[in-house]
């Protein structure tokens, strides 16, 4: 909200005062089309953040990403880094290369509700969901974003069968 205070949140809990799906994400149960690749690295509800880059599929699961908060990691040929806010328990992906340098970040405490990372080459304070420099030498420079996805593994990996993983052996 600190981004974006005019910004409208819809509560998920609706007006049964709680979320109406929460039996769903609680069981074993991969819905009504259910699941064609059993690939068993992850449970099946395990959440993911997924990505593709030139024909390539990675997911990082929210156990990884969420504990880290920040991952800087090589991925179909690019340099990338992947956050999490856990405020509001969402993450984005960015390229670490900027001004052609690549650059290593690492978690840097949070201001004003905003998490943030910190690159290790100029000590710029960068936002985590944004990907832009608030501080330093950097500031005002934007780190290029790159799509990612939120799912349940199941879905993740029959949508993308040759899925690397993080922190598997593959990925």
């Amino acid at each position: 909200m600190n981004l974006h205070p005019d910004t409208l949140v819809l509560d998920k809990r609706g007006s049964y005062g709680r979320d109406v799906y929460d039996g769903y994400y609680d069981n074993g149960s991969t819905g009504v089309i259910g699941e064609s690749n059993k690939d068993r690295r992850l449970p099946k509800k395990e959440l993911v953040m997924g990505m593709t880059v030139s024909g390539f599929a990675k997911a990082y699961p929210f156990s990884a990403i969420s504990q880290e908060s920040v991952i800087n990691d090589h991925f179909a040929g690019e340099e990338v880094v992947i956050t999490f806010d856990p405020t509001s328990e969402s993450g984005a992906a960015f390229v670490r290369r900027l001004n052609g340098r690549n650059l290593t970040f690492e978690p840097a405490p949070g201001r004003a509700g905003v998490a943030l990372m910190r690159d290790q080459e100029t000590g710029s304070l960068w936002q985590v969901l944004t990907g832009q420099a608030v501080e330093g030498d950097l500031f005002g420079e934007r780190l290029e974003r790159l799509p990612s996805h939120y799912s349940f593994w199941f879905a993740w990996s029959d949508s993308h069968p040759q899925t690397e993983l993080y922190g598997d052996a593959t990925g």
